[in-house]
């Protein structure tokens, strides 16, 4: 019996160690924006988390001031969300910026091809599997299912379990937002990387500040 006992605690404290380890955000950015000296910048932005920590911190910054119309610039912020899965190609990450691939690199995250693989050769599930653990390497528990993953790939077999677990805990996810004030040719681009099982939500508010940080500082 204190065997069994033992034995829980310890499968207890190795539950709690992994769910304990799970990785932050990896943000990156290129670029800047410049505003006019005592302009007031309204935000526009096509995600409403990032809206409304752009709308709070601008506010904040003005310590309470109204916005003056006739001294204003707007700031047009754009938001794409990705998910790392089979099948993604970087033209829908990046529609027309492959040059956005560098800070997807340095977020940590391996670039998936420029576009749709079409006839390509199948790759190799363990190869691929090695090069991923050798670029970033996971928790146990996600690469146990990597691992797993890739010989249910190799032999083809049906349904199981697994498929029921939500995408986002299995692959990461990728926010990319892109920053210009109008009438500027100056554009902040933002990657971030958001790890499977991490807060996506979270990720957006720390881009939205870091955008607010770039147009204050």
């Amino acid at each position: 019996m204190r065997g069994r006992v033992h034995r829980a605690i310890a499968a207890l404290a190795i539950a709690v160690a992994i769910a304990g380890s799970a990785h932050a955000a990896e943000i990156k950015m290129a670029g800047k924006l410049n505003v006019p000296a005592d302009a007031s910048v309204v935000a526009i932005c096509t995600d409403p988390v990032v809206q409304n920590v752009l709308n709070e911190d601008l506010r904040a910054a003005r310590h309470g001031a109204p916005s003056n119309p006739d001294n204003s610039v707007t700031l047009t912020v754009s938001v794409n969300q990705q998910m790392l899965a089979p099948g993604i190609s970087l033209n829908q990450m990046f529609p027309g910026d492959p040059s956005m691939v560098e800070l997807l690199k340095a977020a940590g995250a391996e670039p998936p091809p420029l576009a749709d693989a079409g006839n390509q050769q199948p790759v190799d599930p363990f190869a691929q599997q090695a090069r991923q653990q050798a670029l970033a390497p996971e928790d146990p528990v996600t690469a146990q299912f990597r691992a797993y993953q890739a010989r249910r790939n190799a032999m083809g077999n049906g349904p199981t379990p697994y498929d029921n677990i939500p995408k986002d805990q299995i692959y990461d996810t990728v926010i990319v937002a892109r920053a210009s004030l109008e009438g500027a040719a100056d554009e902040l681009k933002v990657v971030a990387v958001v790890h499977s099982g991490d807060d996506v939500r979270r990720t957006k508010e720390l881009v939205a500040e870091e955008i607010a940080n770039a147009v204050l500082h």
